[in-house]
């Protein structure tokens, strides 16, 4: 059915940042395949935004809570063409005239018919309280009282229905539809036998009426026949657009990648709000760590830079809920609609978010590595950047998988963070992993992305690294860790008997690094789980 019909929901799920052409114009071209020609995509989009009378606003941004944009009457008219624009042979609507004034709803529903008869196109609308000039419109009109129907059939018959079967003409100057609704209604009745009974009645006369005046059937056995070889013709239409569904997936991907550019690269909620959180977390480090003395009097507060860094990085990804439940969205209805699937989405998310989180974490890394004093070297800054990152990714990749799980805001800021606070007591900083209680240690310690990422971190600072100790006033050296250095005749602590301490000396960076990584992806692949069967 999603190969056939488009459906447009009463709310509008749109990309803020995004223009109105860039919307309409992202729609086409994801509806479209690769080799369809840019010039075709172009006509389809000035037309769509002509007929929907979004002309005066086609460069202005839709809009979000931290940026306005066009009217709720001119977003409802964007949804809708970027239903249009896709060319549906079916289009089902909910509500399109929601938020619009009677004027511009006339001028809408006259558009979409105009377009439908053009395209032969088969429109399904539900509408409530339209004036008469924008019901005129529909060929067919249906009216349902508590899942009867009262009346179904031409719109102008309506009046007459109500006159004849009902006994209640229409009031001079009144709209027919409002006069029906009024009948119908059961709201104000005094209780439920008196309501069934108030629509059965109705529902009855319909019935005897309908069969009087030839409408007691959908349509006559002409029209049938027609119908039944469209459909035919619709289904093998469906069928050929699955077969190219696949080749058509690494073209929807990139598409959406650059969507999601525009999108990351605008949006405040996405990546802009983070990347000043980061800034600010890096010149607090910096200032309040500032110049850590190489010595073993430091070493837990060298542990607790990795462990902030890990940690408090990691759980500001909860920033990042509110822009990607946006995107969810506009995910849902595209997807719904047959436009692409999970799988691109996921992997386009999962691309572009990648240098945003990159430019967050160097620039914490600028401004904390090198004022804290950590390991010297370019490599070792670049190996704390590079785990840094990863971790940073990691958290992004579990958060997204929750809202995705759970598309409400307060509840999956709620699950993220307690998944956050958790992975932090079970890493090994607050209570050493040895002394984890065993049903914590088997499991959660092995799966934390936090546990990985910081021995990391510890290792590479602290491998090769050369510590001072304290002399005493009788001349004896005194190391905060036990050290090998002494016996050596150095009053020094060396690194990896720190390492040695925190059972972490004989780590391999390499298979750590790949463990962290490996993490990432499993939360991808988790979220393309959630997204296959989490349909709403």
């Amino acid at each position: 059915m999603s190969e056939l019909a488009s459906y447009v929901e009463q709310s509008d799920a749109l990309l803020g940042v995004l223009t109105v052409q860039e919307t309409i114009r992202f729609a086409a071209r994801l509806s479209l395949d690769a080799s369809t020609p840019a010039e075709v995509i172009r006509t389809r989009v000035v037309q769509t935004i002509t007929d929907m009378g979004l002309t005066e606003v086609v460069n202005n941004r839709i809009g979000n809570p931290i940026q306005r944009g066009i009217s709720g009457g001119q977003k409802r008219r964007v949804t809708i063409g970027s239903s249009l624009v896709t060319q549906p042979k079916i289009l089902l609507l909910d509500e399109p005239t929601s938020g619009l004034d009677s004027r511009t709803s006339y001028e809408v529903i006259s558009a979409i018919k105009h377009i439908a008869q053009e395209r032969g196109m088969i429109v399904i609308a539900s509408i409530h309280q339209p004036n008469w000039d924008t019901i005129s419109l529909f060929d067919k009109l249906l009216l349902l009282a508590q899942g009867r129907t009262v009346f179904f059939g031409p719109t102008h018959k309506l009046a007459t229905f109500l006159d004849e079967s009902l006994g209640h003409p229409v009031p001079l100057h009144a709209n027919p539809t409002d006069h029906a609704l009024d009948l119908i209604n059961t709201d104000f009745l005094p209780d439920t036998e008196s309501r069934a009974t108030h629509i059965n009645e109705y529902a009855e006369r319909w019935q005897s009426w309908a069969s009087l005046n030839g409408l007691s059937q959908l349509c006559d056995k002409h029209e049938t026949d027609e119908m039944s070889g469209d459909s035919h013709a619709l289904i093998s239409r469906a069928h050929e657009s699955t077969g190219a569904g696949f080749r058509n997936g690494l073209y929807s991907t990139g598409i959406l990648m650059e969507r999601n550019a525009i999108n990351y690269s605008r949006n405040l909620l996405a990546y802009g709000v983070r990347a000043a959180m980061y800034v600010g977390m890096g010149v607090m480090l910096a200032t309040i760590w500032v110049n850590l003395a190489q010595t073993s009097a430091k070493v837990n507060d060298r542990l607790s830079v990795h462990f902030f860094s890990v940690a408090f990085l990691g759980f500001m990804s909860v920033a990042g809920i509110p822009a990607f439940l946006e995107e969810r969205q506009v995910f849902m209805r595209e997807r719904m609609n047959g436009l692409y699937g999970p799988g691109a989405y996921v992997l386009a998310n999962s691309i572009v978010s990648l240098p945003y989180l990159f430019v967050c974490s160097l620039l914490f890394s600028l401004l904390a590595y090198w004022s804290i004093g950590l390991h010297p070297g370019a490599g070792h800054f670049f190996r704390f950047l590079g785990v840094l990152f990863l971790a940073v990714y990691t958290a992004e990749a579990q958060c997204t998988v929750v809202a995705a799980a759970l598309p409400i805001f307060v509840a999956a800021l709620a699950v993220a963070s307690f998944l956050n606070g958790f992975w932090m007591s079970v890493g090994g900083y607050f209570i050493r992993a040895v002394n984890l209680p065993r049903f914590w240690y088997y499991w959660a310690h092995f799966i934390d992305f936090q546990t990985y990422a910081f021995d990391l971190l510890t290792y590479n600072d602290f491998h090769g690294l050369v510590l001072a100790c304290a002399t005493l006033e009788d001349g004896s050296c005194f190391c905060d860790y036990p050290s090998s250095l002494i016996a050596q005749g150095q009053c020094a602590l060396a690194g990896d008997d720190v390492l040695q301490n925190l059972q972490i000396s004989g780590i391999s960076f390499g298979l750590y690094t790949s463990i962290l990584l490996i993490i990432a992806l499993v939360y991808r692949v988790l979220l393309y789980v959630v997204l296959v069967f989490k349909k709403r």
